[in-house]
């Protein structure tokens, strides 16, 4: 690590403490060329897959997007603030650990749909009307009957 204060290229680390709640290190280091210490924060660096639009259009990842989506979706239902929340970071952590460079759009509403089943039907419904692409009431109806099904089932 380089100096901030004399740009030597080589410092000491003095000190390393974990910071769990942030998944980081913090390290106090000490320059040997003009003794000035100085503290450095790691973390882990993961990258999202980019999401394929239906124009074929990639863009990132919006976590901040999806949290707006899902709270328009669970705007009369039962969904509450933290299930919102943690569907939200269920995704992103699906994401990160899928290993994709990209993700169709369809496919990112089709995860989000998966979970909002389990939780909530309505908001599902809501989302799906949203986010997902139907040709004809009719394949809304089907998507509808089958969810309502899955929803019967848990």
């Amino acid at each position: 690590m380089k100096c901030p204060f004399c740009a030597h290229p080589d410092t000491r680390v003095a000190d390393s403490r974990l910071m769990e709640e942030r998944n980081a290190v913090r390290r106090r280091r000490h320059c040997p060329n003009c003794g000035k210490r100085f503290g450095t924060l790691e973390t882990v660096e993961l990258k999202m897959p980019a999401v394929i639009g239906p124009d074929k259009k990639r863009s990132p990842f919006n976590a901040q997007r999806l949290r707006n989506d899902l709270t328009a979706a669970a705007r009369k239902s039962a969904l509450t603030p933290e299930q919102i929340d943690e569907t939200v970071r269920l995704t992103e952590h699906r994401l990160y650990t899928s290993g994709q460079r990209d993700i169709p759009s369809t496919a990112l509403a089709d995860m989000v749909l998966k979970e909002l089943l389990r939780q909530d039907t309505e908001a599902a419904v809501r989302f799906a009307a949203l986010h997902k692409r139907f040709d004809n009431p009719a394949d809304f109806a089907s998507w509808l009957a089958q969810a309502v099904k899955t929803d019967r089932k848990a």
